[in-house]
C-alpha cells in the first residue's frame, strides 16, 4: 500500500499574539517563514519547523499512545489550537506539539482515524487449530 497524504496544515499565524505579530513586522515577517508545517500521512505525521536551521520529525502512526487537544479561551476565539501526539520510541515516550493549528479538533480525528486504521488487521480472519 503506497503512502496517502489525510492533510496538510501549517503553524496559523494568529498563534503568534499580538507582541509575536509585532516583533515579526520589525523582522520583516522572518518569524513567519519559520511556521510548524504539519502532514498527515496514512503511515507518519511529518513535522518541519525553522527558517535558517530546519528540523524535520518523523512520527510513525502505529506507535502514538494518545492524542490531545489543547485550546485557551483566547486560541477558542480565533478556531486554533495545539494538537500534542504522545507516541512510543523503543522504551521511552516521546510528546510532539503541533502548534497553531487551525480547526485542532479535526486534526486529531484525522490522526486517530489513521491510528485506527493502521492498529486494525485487515483481511480475512485467521484461526490458528
Amino acid at each position: 500500500m503506497t503512502e496517502q497524504t489525510i492533510l496538510e496544515t501549517r503553524e496559523s499565524r494568529r498563534s503568534f499574539g499580538v507582541l509575536g505579530i509585532l516583533w515579526a513586522i520589525i523582522c520583516l515577517g522572518l518569524p513567519f517563514l519559520g511556521r510548524q508545517s504539519v502532514k498527515v500521512t496514512n503511515e507518519r505525521i511529518v513535522l518541519e519547523q525553522g527558517f535558517w536551521n530546519k528540523v524535520r520529525d518523523d512520527v510513525e502512526i502505529f506507535r502514538i499512545r494518545d492524542v490531545v487537544v489543547k485550546q485557551n479561551i483566547w486560541n477558542r476565539m480565533f478556531g486554533i489550537g495545539d494538537v500534542v501526539v504522545k507516541s512510543t520510541e523503543g522504551r521511552t515516550e516521546e510528546t510532539h506539539v503541533l502548534r497553531g493549528i487551525p480547526d485542532p479538533v479535526a486534526v486529531s480525528e484525522a490522526i486517530r482515524t489513521a491510528w485506527n486504521r493502521s492498529a486494525r488487521p485487515t483481511g480475512p480472519a485467521t484461526a490458528l487449530d
